[in-house]
């Protein structure tokens, strides 16, 4: 059921009023229906409650949780930077900052020779040739060639040992993408990052001379993520735990993983807006949010972060403008079929997500029908 549009006296409180829902809950159901005169001796003409529309929705048996918001950042996971392994060159050229390179397309050039990148874990500390040591370097170079097409036969057996399958291929490769054909592999020809890179930042500018094992370029991978600092005592998250995500444009939201949580608690350099502006120790959280594009291509962009503090599961529910205030405190439904005498509930998990409340009874089933509130 969609919600009462904001001018309804019992319309449920917005996200950011969250954490205090049930004191809210309590002041606009209470004052709603005394202005609406449903209640007996409220002091309103006996008309009113006419000219309040109501419909009807059943009570339900499902899962209600309580939410807790918290300011977040929009960004990309991994922090990467390409160091240069060639002889000293001058930068001649760089992608441009939030362009994505993926496997076997150029980084960077050190005077016009190029950096490709492969993917793979393990950094390149060697030249790759025949006759080399086997190791997973080796592996990692076989996979790529494999990925890209140069093993068209088969041939290569991804075991870290360059046999004569790894030397033809490399020859391919070479052949295809304009390098002298020498079946080897020089240091710094190729760099191994764990993904594609993003490009964020030009450490040695275009132009600058490059000397080697000095940093040419930093970069993230390709998928979006959200970071949150949350302060000690906050609310609790663990990996796996599933948040929803409003990106920044205030109306979309996607469902987030949290991915890492930090073991200690670290005090920002700067103060962010998850800690109240004071740069106060918290605990930094990853979350990842899928490879879905970020709205707008709005990196750092700021984003609110839903967390599930309470779940409790196969519980009765009914909207929130089924509520109504009995005189003295509490509150009750109003059943549609029978008698139609109130039945008294207390009310337990409000779910801000759907506009549930959940509640309990004497004469309260899942089916049964109740008046509520209707714009």
């Amino acid at each position: 059921m969609s919600s009462p549009p904001p001018d309804r006296p019992r319309a449920r409180p917005s996200r950011p009023s969250r954490v205090t829902a049930g004191v809210v809950l309590a002041v606009t159901a209470g004052t709603g229906f005394a202005v609406r005169g449903l209640w007996p001796g409220a002091g309103a003409p006996a008309t009113a409650s006419a000219a309040v529309p109501v419909g009807t929705a059943a009570v339900t048996r499902t899962d209600i949780a309580s939410e807790q918001d918290v300011a977040g950042t929009l960004g990309f996971r991994g922090s990467y930077r390409v160091v240069n392994e060639l002889p000293a060159g001058i930068v001649t050229a760089l992608p441009a900052p939030g362009r994505v390179v993926r496997r076997g397309h150029v980084l960077c050039r050190l005077s016009g020779q190029p950096v490709l990148l492969f993917y793979g874990p393990v950094p390149a500390w060697r030249t790759f040739a025949p006759g080399m040591t086997p190791g997973p370097d080796v592996r990692e170079l076989q996979r790529n060639l494999v990925a890209l097409g140069f093993d068209p036969a088969h041939q290569i057996t991804p075991d870290g040992t360059f046999d004569w399958a790894t030397l033809a291929a490399v020859e391919r490769w070479q052949q295809a993408t304009g390098q002298t054909v020498t079946g080897t592999i020089a240091l710094g020809q190729v760099a191994f990052l764990p993904g594609p890179l993003r490009m964020t930042t030009a450490v040695t500018p275009l132009g600058s001379p490059a000397a080697t094992g000095t940093t040419v370029l930093t970069g993230t991978s390709d998928a979006p993520s959200v970071s949150v600092s949350l302060s000690p005592g906050g609310p609790a998250v663990r990996r796996g735990d599933a948040v929803a995500v409003t990106m920044p444009d205030g109306t979309t939201q996607v469902r987030g993983t949290v991915v890492s949580v930090g073991r200690v608690a670290i005090t920002p350099t700067q103060p962010t807006p998850s800690s109240g502006g004071t740069a106060a120790p918290a605990i930094p959280v990853n979350i990842s949010i899928g490879r879905r594009p970020v709205a707008g291509g709005l990196d750092q962009a700021p984003v609110q972060v839903a967390i599930t503090q309470q779940r409790d599961r196969g519980v009765l529910a009914v909207p929130v403008t089924a509520l109504l205030a009995r005189p003295g405190g509490g509150y009750a439904v109003r059943p549609v079929a029978g008698a139609r005498s109130l039945i008294p509930v207390t009310t337990g998990l409000f779910d801000d997500a759907t506009g549930l409340v959940q509640v309990s009874g004497p004469g309260l089933a899942a089916g049964l029908r109740v008046e509520v509130a209707q714009g």
